[in-house]
């Protein structure tokens, strides 16, 4: 389902009263999409959140029905008093209908106690399934998704829409269902009270309707422009206010201009939440005058039958306020569509995301890979980035004809690596090494070929299973806002003491951990900001040990590192590639002379390929990049 905003027949008038209220002049700004309504597929997808607590519901349901069916009392018992404990000085009745009234009251509250508590779960159970759903298919999505979708966006869908989405279910399903039953016992009392005036009373109920329609597609829209405001203004915050983009907003002395952007997006939100205010607003007026005509047309007629004695004094009285029983609700209906029209625009943004499908799925039946060897080949294997946005257009949408065509990140590139064998990548940038890497967990699937694995496709295998076979360090090393304990065991949280502290040993950082206060359970802060390059890279391969994976792919870029850690960190890794199968990205001299073969890339494509000797022994791309990068290094140690 997708979001409308025209208003049909804007200039139509009912009754002499502009249909629209003059609201479309104000907030309907999108006249050229189609009226909003509200999908079947939707509120069934919606009906699904509420099954498994049914009986519950019932509950509920049942305290509603309890409630209205006590709430018309009262006013019978206030025309008893009017018209026959006063007129006849009967103190006993009067007595009695009293109590009646205090034991309606107290009866009702603790029918409202138990409904209210019964709601509160209800609701706060659909919360939970909504979000660990969501969730759980975000973790199922493409690394592309997120390279195309700001964090603080998708920490929006997360929050805020499921929070939103949450109140339908303690206030707006409850709110219908508590209203519709007042209605329904209030009609019942006034009809057989006097038939008449309820005919009378019930003449205005139409007109409840007519402006909550409009209205209700005016919040709608405005509902979805404000979600997708509170999502940017999520976006922008949670980059500028992260620890990296507070460095660089200092350092290159943005503190005003990123001011001045927080402001604009904060000026959006506030000034939608303004407008969807004027919108209730204009509504709740409306709606006033409807139920002020309402008693007025009451009071006339039915004072004119006192007078003619066709009715009493307490009937009367009782009838107007049995009256007010009957349009509150009807107020609260028209509010609850309104709110209904928000309400689904929320499920349509958090629908929207369930219903991206990953761009990488697992085969019906996987074939099992319990272990494997190692043995890894890239088979005439072509791979272009997508374009599209899969959480605006779909992950199937038709590619624009005025994009421009973007280069292949990989040409027909073919390679094997045999269990065990340590191959590096070795290019300028661009070249297409970090694409190989990200191919090989099946972060992306190419376009053409194929990637095996012991001699299966991999996407004929379960991803979950291909990546317990597969460990990364990065040039990056990300770290969570926790423990270095926490930190080391997410790669395997079985392990045990003594295994994590041997991980640490072999990465040479266990010294350093042991030398802290708290030591392994220090707090690294955000993304490990407390920790140098070099002490965090350590961890990382600690972590990578500690996995103990068959696989390895490594981008070892040491180009921020000291010497000490330059030195620690070589040894680290000799550690951790041996015995291994291993893709690294060499930056390193001692990794390219010690590989059993170094593949040379240049823009997607596999130039040259052997052993450091063969490939410096002939001109070519290689021996450029080696005595540009590295015939420093070699003359240096040569020197005495």
């Amino acid at each position: 389902m997708r979001m409308g905003g025209g208003l049909r027949n804007p200039m139509g008038t009912v009754g002499g009263i502009p249909r629209t209220f003059g609201l479309h002049r104000q907030f309907g700004k999108d006249d050229s999409a189609p009226p909003t309504r509200i999908d079947r597929d939707t509120f069934r997808r919606i009906v699904a959140y509420f099954k498994p607590y049914w009986v519950k519901w019932l509950i509920v349901v049942a305290c509603i029905i309890l409630s209205a069916s006590l709430a018309v009392l009262p006013p019978f018992c206030v025309a008893g008093i009017v018209d026959v404990a006063l007129p006849q000085q009967r103190a006993d009745l009067l007595l009695w209908l009293c109590l009646a009234m205090v034991g309606l009251a107290v009866t009702t509250g603790l029918i409202g106690v138990l409904q209210q508590t019964t709601t509160a779960k209800v609701g706060q159970g659909i919360l939970y399934d909504l979000r660990l759903e969501l969730y759980q298919h975000l973790q199922t999505m493409s690394l592309h998704f997120f390279m195309s979708n700001r964090s603080g966006e998708i920490i929006s869908r997360i929050n805020n829409d499921v929070n939103a989405a949450q109140g339908v279910a303690t206030g707006t399903l409850v709110g219908i269902l508590s209203n519709v039953a007042t209605l329904t016992a209030t009609s019942f009392a006034l009809f057989s009270m006097n038939w008449k005036l309820t005919l009378l009373a019930v003449a205005v109920v139409p007109a409840f309707y007519i402006p909550s329609k409009y209205v209700g597609r005016i919040r709608r829209r405005l509902s979805t422009q404000t979600q997708e405001t509170h999502a940017e203004l999520l976006g922008f915050m949670g980059e500028r206010l992260h620890t990296a983009g507070v460095l660089l907003m200092q350092v290159f002395g943005q503190r005003k201009a990123d001011a001045v952007i927080f402001s604009e997006h904060s000026a959006k939100v506030s000034e939608l939440h303004v407008r969807q205010t004027i919108v209730g607003r204009w509504l709740f007026m409306i709606l006033s005058v409807f139920s002020a005509l309402g008693p007025a047309l009451i009071f006339w007629y039915g004072g004119l039958q006192v007078m003619k004695g066709g009715l009493s004094v307490g009937q009367l009285i009782a009838f107007a306020a049995l009256l007010t029983l009957l349009y509150r609700p009807l107020m609260q209906l028209a509010t609850v569509y309104v709110d209904i029209q928000g309400a689904f625009a929320v499920f349509d943004r958090i629908f929207d995301y369930l219903d991206i499908s990953p761009d990488q799925q697992n085969p019906a039946q996987p074939l099992p890979l319990p272990e494997t060897k190692g043995h890894v080949e890239f088979d005439r294997v072509s791979f272009s980035y997508p374009t599209a946005d899969p959480a605006r257009s779909g992950t199937d949408a038709p590619q624009d004809p005025d994009t421009p065509v973007i280069r292949p990140a990989l040409q027909d590139v073919s390679f094997e690596i045999l269990p065990g064998q340590r191959v590096a990548l070795v290019g300028l940038s661009g070249a297409g090494k970090s694409t190989i890497t990200y191919l090989l967990p099946r972060f992306y699937d190419p376009n053409q070929g194929r990637i095996t694995l012991d001699g299966h496709d991999l996407r004929e295998l379960d991803q979950d299973e291909v990546r317990s076979h597969i460990g990364m360090v990065t040039q990056e090393t990300f770290l969570f806002h926790d423990t270095l304990r926490t930190n080391l065991l997410y790669a395997r949280p079985d392990a045990s003491e003594a295994e994590m502290i041997e991980a640490c040993r072999a990465a040479n950082i266990h010294d350093f951990i042991t030398g802290l206060p708290d030591g392994y359970d220090t707090l690294v802060g955000e993304r490990g900001f407390r920790l140098s390059g070099g002490e965090k890279q350590r961890v990382s391969i600690a972590r990578a040990l500690l996995k103990d994976p068959a696989i390895l792919i490594l981008d070892e870029a040491t180009s921020s590192l000291d010497a000490t850690s330059e030195y620690l960190i070589q040894n680290a890794l000799e550690t951790l590639l041996k015995g291994r199968t291993s893709l690294v990205i060499a930056h390193r001299l001692s990794t390219i002379l010690s590989a059993d073969t170094i593949l040379v890339m240049e823009g997607g494509h596999i130039v040259d390929t052997g052993r450091h000797e063969e490939l410096v022994s002939r001109e070519g791309l290689y021996n450029t990049l080696f005595e540009q990068q590295f015939r420093h290094v070699l003359d240096a140690e040569k020197a005495p």
